[in-house]
């Protein structure tokens, strides 16, 4: 913060040092009709497609109203409420949602968890196609990555066609749990073990929190551990063995809430709807207190077997 003064010696008031956001005009703010949402987010909200999608289809000049209006700008804002949400039309034609739905996926290592790629490296979206099959009537294109897996790393992640909704789950209050197969390299040093380095100095280090590490199997120059975390940073785990002085092999994310991954193979897809729908909404209550209850649901090829857990079985 400072002062001044003018060359007719008028005092400035203080100012910050930091450049200030801009800020919409109150006129503009004003006007806005509430409630209602972006384009770009009732398209997401709905389930008509992604932000990204609604961006292409608004850039191509080929979204419109209800009323046939076209719409000129992604963030243009649509009135609308529960119950009496806007109608959009894609080259004229209305544009009609999926029922909510929600997979489970075996990314394979080096598919890249985007929609598309500039480079022409294999996407998400591309693998998932392949997939498309196993699911007839239902638009596979508009199912969305839950969170993140970086290209190196492979296992289970969620997809949605409701991807704003399910997106609170990655809220750090949550806690969500994730569970992960990591290889490092060299082998484990009995030192850093003992230690406990990993839940606790290196993670202080790199601003984590400690995570939880277990003993799996080793060889001579590789070691296999069980790392189960519940705030999934970019790249946590690399970086924290990295920081050790570990180079991260593999890393297979195998557990994600109360999903766990079995023999589901590599590009594998299962549908888990069930677990997230009441009345044909999702609730993300239902899988909150599967977490709660210590449930699992394995993942398998042939579909998911549920286990109960110790307050369910109690009951």
């Amino acid at each position: 913060m400072f002062q001044g003064k003018s060359a007719k010696g008028k005092v400035f008031p203080e100012k910050s040092l930091m450049p200030r956001k801009s800020m919409p005009d109150k006129k503009k703010r004003d006007s806005c009709p509430l409630p209602g949402h972006t384009v770009d987010r009732w398209i997401s909200k709905l389930g008509l497609g992604t932000r990204g999608m609604a961006r292409e289809w608004v850039r191509d000049g080929r979204l419109s109203l209800g009323d046939g209006t076209l719409v000129q700008h992604v963030d243009q804002f649509v009135q609308g409420t529960p119950g009496s949400e806007p109608v959009f039309r894609l080259d004229q034609k209305i544009l009609s949602a999926d029922p909510p739905a929600v997979f489970a996926f075996n990314k394979p290592r080096g598919v890249l968890v985007t929609r598309t790629d500039p480079g022409g490296r294999e996407t998400i979206c591309e693998s998932i196609g392949r997939s498309s099959g196993q699911r007839t009537g239902m638009d596979m294109s508009r199912l969305m990555p839950v969170g993140r897996l970086d290209q190196a790393s492979s296992g289970l992640i969620l997809l949605t066609n409701r991807s704003s909704e399910l997106t609170r789950l990655l809220n750090p209050a949550l806690e969500f749990p994730r569970e992960y197969r990591v290889q490092v390299r060299p082998s484990l040093k009995k030192r850093d073990w003992e230690m406990g380095l990993f839940g606790g100095k290196w993670a202080r280090e790199l601003g984590l929190k400690p995570v939880d590490v277990r003993y799996e199997k080793e060889n001579l120059r590789t070691t296999w551990l069980r790392v189960g975390l519940k705030e999934g940073k970019n790249r946590e785990i690399r970086r924290l063995f990295e920081s050790g002085g570990y180079e991260v092999l593999h890393l297979i994310r195998v557990g994600f809430g109360p999903f766990c991954l079995k023999n589901l193979p590599p590009g594998g897809i299962v549908e888990v709807s069930s677990f997230f729908l009441c009345k044909g909404k999702i609730v993300l209550d239902i899988i909150l207190d599967m977490i709660h209850s210590g449930d699992i649901i394995e993942v398998k090829e042939n579909g998911v077997v549920v286990s109960p857990g110790i307050r369910a079985r109690d009951q």
